[in-house]
């Protein structure tokens, strides 16, 4: 018994991590109405980690003043929405413990990580959980049980529920970033030829953007880290490695029109003619190119072609012309030709959110944000970028937090820099930074950082990680 504990305490963390794909697999086969066996393990680490970091941290005030921070300002938030009449208090608490879950497991992280032993089970963990990612990938297509990312021919994602892609895009770019990381340092040479190459794989065969441009952002950032380590620490440039990862890059440049991501694309150009609303004003006699926007809206003619051929466009979010009207919808388009931003679905959602704010909130309300119920509690109305949407819902103060406290992590980073460039120039330094880049700007490109849980648990790792990297001189916790 006493050695099973010893194991247990020596492995915890990487069981922990690398089960992170295997609850997805669990999702995806048992998915329903009312949540899966996931969530609520999701939802039970939640509530038992940051409760077992409080109940043993010898320094109990710093955990206590984050979590006290984050309870304090979803109380205010809700009495507010308590304020203006709730729509659903169910679906906007499950919302909400969803955003909070990344800040408090990373505060809780903080403790749990305070051991360089437990810091190293988080890093094999995350290995790990990319060998799985791979290997459920490949299994799903040899059984014939995957599901497609857009439909068929148009992507593949193996094991990923289709309100998950988003996610799962994130996924895979963030368990790449360390992988390739770690193919780099490997003495195994075929591991570090191997690992570049099934990464481009799946990258290639997704058919998400954020996979295809999650190649050069990856590749292209440990490829710099290559000349740098010549360049900054005068090690012997590992030439293979960077003519691999190059050679990947162009690889997939001229591979672009076979693969699913640009099959997606044309797909995409080919749904409306662009120039309809020009060429149909332009046989009335009027040059709508010429005309500002308040010389568009104040003529009748060419209000009324706009607003048929927006009918057209915004179709696939019928609710917002409903709601609003088709003046407001103008004026938040600004009465914009262009057909790639008007069937853009992402824009639509944003634009739906944007005329709550205006035309439903009170100045209350836009400190801590509207009640995610307000547009829709079904989640077909939801935002997919996750900054726009902390910002809507969350408020000026929620989204201050929010961005303040990954801010901290990001100025921390910095100041190490400042302090020591070239010594803080390690590899594993180089695979947190970068994720966590790749990570912010894809919660914005693509979204479901924030708001997934299966998502959200790695920037909080990272977080707590990146921690611990630029302590400096600070004492162990």
């Amino acid at each position: 018994m006493e050695k099973w504990k010893s194991w247990l305490r020596d492995h915890w963390l990487v069981l922990l991590i690398a089960a992170q794909p295997l609850l997805d697999t669990v999702a995806y086969f048992n998915q329903n109405q009312n949540g899966t066996v996931s969530g609520y393990i999701r939802l039970a680490l939640l509530l038992i980690l940051p409760l077992i970091a409080l109940l043993k941290a010898e320094r109990k005030k710093p955990l206590l003043l984050g979590f006290a921070v984050i309870a304090a300002f979803c109380l205010v938030r809700l009495l507010n929405c308590y304020r203006v009449g709730f729509v659903d208090l169910r679906y906007d608490l499950a919302y909400l413990v969803r955003v909070v879950q990344a800040p408090v497991l990373a505060l809780s992280f903080l403790w749990y990580l305070r051991r360089p032993q437990t810091r190293e089970q988080a890093l094999r963990g995350i290995l790990l959980a990319g060998l799985i990612m791979a290997a459920s990938v490949l299994i799903a297509r040899l059984t014939g049980t995957g599901n497609v990312t857009y439909g068929e021919g148009l992507g593949y994602s193996g094991w990923v529920i289709d309100d998950n892609r988003c996610a799962n895009s994130i996924l895979l770019v963030t368990l790449s970033s360390f992988a390739v990381g770690y193919a780099l340092k490997t003495e195994r040479r075929w591991l570090s030829v191997l690992i570049p190459l099934v990464v481009v794989t799946l990258f290639l065969t997704n058919g998400t953007k954020a996979c295809y441009y999650g190649i050069f952002g990856i590749f292209g950032a440990y490829a710099a880290f290559l000349l740098g380590e010549k360049l900054l620490l005068k090690r012997p440039l590992k030439r293979g490695m960077l003519i691999l990862l190059v050679g990947l890059m162009v690889f997939s440049v001229v591979i672009f029109p076979c693969t699913p991501r640009y099959r997606v694309d044309q797909h995409l150009a080919k749904s409306h003619s662009a120039g309809e609303i020009e060429a149909t004003l332009l046989e009335k006699g009027i040059d709508v190119t010429k005309m500002s926007f308040e010389e568009r809206y104040a003529d009748p003619v060419v209000k009324e072609v706009f607003a048929h051929y927006y009918w057209q466009y915004l179709g696939s979010l019928p609710d917002l012309i409903d709601r609003f009207g088709m003046d407001k919808v103008l004026i938040q388009y600004r009465m914009t030709t262009d057909v790639g931003r008007l069937t853009d679905t992402r824009v639509m959602e944003r634009s739906y959110a944007a005329l709550i704010w205006k035309e439903e909130t009170d100045t209350l309300t836009k400190f801590v944000g509207f009640e995610t119920s307000r547009v829709d509690t079904e989640g077909d109305y939801d935002m997919e970028n996750d900054w726009p949407a902390v910002f809507y819902y969350y408020g000026y103060l929620g989204f201050a937090l929010y961005v303040g406290f990954i801010l901290y992590f990001v100025l921390r980073i910095l100041r190490t820099l400042l302090r020591d460039f070239t010594g803080s120039f390690t590899a594993l330094n180089f695979a947190l930074a970068l994720t966590l880049a790749l990570q912010l700007g894809l919660a914005q490109f693509s979204g479901a950082l924030v708001r997934r849980p299966n998502v959200s648990i790695y920037l909080a790792l990272i977080l707590a990680l990146i921690w611990y990297q630029t302590r400096g001189k600070e004492a162990e916790a």
